[in-house]
């Protein structure tokens, strides 16, 4: 609440106080009154943002273990770590818009995790896309994105939907490519 407040003043408050530092006519205690208004707007801005940052993580201290997932789960009592070849890729487009997500298939193992690691490097019509299931350690390169997104389970296929902010551009034919062998991943067509 106190964050909507502050913008809320942000918005308000802003527009008064450039009129009075550049208005015509303004008296030099109208002009301190608009600065220190904006000085204190900041100063909120930058304690809100410190305050809403989650500590560092110190040497010797011990990490604060996770929630255990529920047992109700059927795909989480033995995730295993595996990295499947993507099988088919379906581009969701809008015209005018370019390519704006990626929805990628696999076949499911009997212990299917509920997440993988989705990791992709776009290069010219190119998209190159490596998976990772369970507890993935992701390289980072330079000019590669990493997602861990959930997995959805369909008569023993898994999928995993992508948005791609920015979208890619509209016009060329762009083509998936398996990120580990370099072979070209087939597209599924949408049943329109």
């Amino acid at each position: 609440m106190f964050a909507f407040l502050l913008g809320l003043s942000w918005l308000v408050l802003t527009p008064v106080c450039i009129w009075r530092l550049f208005g015509r006519e303004q008296s030099r205690l109208a002009r301190v009154t608009g600065v220190l208004t904006l000085a204190a707007l900041e100063a909120a801005t930058l304690t809100v943002g410190w305050m809403e940052q989650p500590p560092p993580d110190l040497p010797g201290r011990a990490p604060v273990a996770a929630a255990p997932a529920p047992a109700t789960s059927p795909r989480s009592p033995a995730c295993a770590t595996r990295t499947p070849a993507p099988e088919s890729v379906r581009l969701s487009r809008r015209r005018h818009q370019g390519v704006r997500g990626l929805t990628i298939y696999w076949t499911a193992s009997p212990q299917q995790c509920e997440t993988a690691t989705v990791t992709f490097q776009r290069a010219g019509r190119r998209v190159r896309i490596w998976l990772d299931e369970g507890a993935a350690g992701g390289d980072d390169v330079q000019g590669r994105e990493s997602r861990t997104l959930p997995v959805r389970v369909s008569e023993g296929r898994a999928a995993l939907d992508l948005a791609l902010m920015p979208p890619l551009r509209p016009g060329p034919r762009y083509v998936a490519v398996d990120g580990r062998t370099g072979h070209r991943i087939p597209e599924r067509r949408s049943v329109s």
